[in-house]
């Protein structure tokens, strides 16, 4: 091929990456998500937290990479005020969680307990089993970095703990 045809093909795909760049970022509700086949990124100061209906008021959440409620793989964050209190409950699917700011305390078990919660600091990682009762307290603002493979599911333990109730 020579240079000229080439060169004339460098505005087409220019174009079509910044098309698909502009698509995905609002697939996202307008948050700063840019996904590529190879590169997914999230500016965490112009992310747009949402409200999240499955959990008591006060938790906000944003979707990053997937969707929770397909097949596939998903990651999302979610953000806790201090203080919040997340009852017993548990997902269908495995989770990876990693704590990317504040203290956060988890439990694993059907009723919620204060002695046996471990604390776990910004930077900590962990993994809730399929179908594993646990429950989590915010000591500072957290915010977490959650993984699973879709479609999840959120059961709470007690009925009387969903907020759609």
């Amino acid at each position: 091929m020579r240079f000229s045809k080439v060169l004339a093909l460098v505005p087409l795909v220019a174009l079509l990456t910044v098309m698909t760049q502009s698509a995905n970022a609002d697939h996202h509700g307008g948050s700063k998500v840019i996904m590529r086949s190879d590169v997914v990124t999230a500016d965490p100061e112009t992310i747009k937290w949402e409200r999240n209906r499955h959990t008591p008021w006060g938790m906000r959440m944003v979707v990053i990479h997937g969707d929770p409620q397909k097949p596939g793989p998903y990651t999302f964050r979610v953000k806790m005020p201090s203080g919040y209190k997340l009852p017993p409950h548990k997902h269908s699917d495995q989770r990876t969680v990693t704590v990317l700011k504040g203290t956060y305390w988890i439990g694993s078990g059907e009723e919620f307990d204060m002695k046996p919660m471990k604390t776990m600091e910004a930077g900590a990682f962990y993994i809730t089993g399929a179908n594993t009762p646990h429950y989590a307290w915010a000591r500072t603002e957290v915010v977490l970095q959650e993984s699973g493979f879709g479609p999840t599911d959120l059961t709470w333990i007690n009925p009387e703990d969903d907020p759609n109730n």
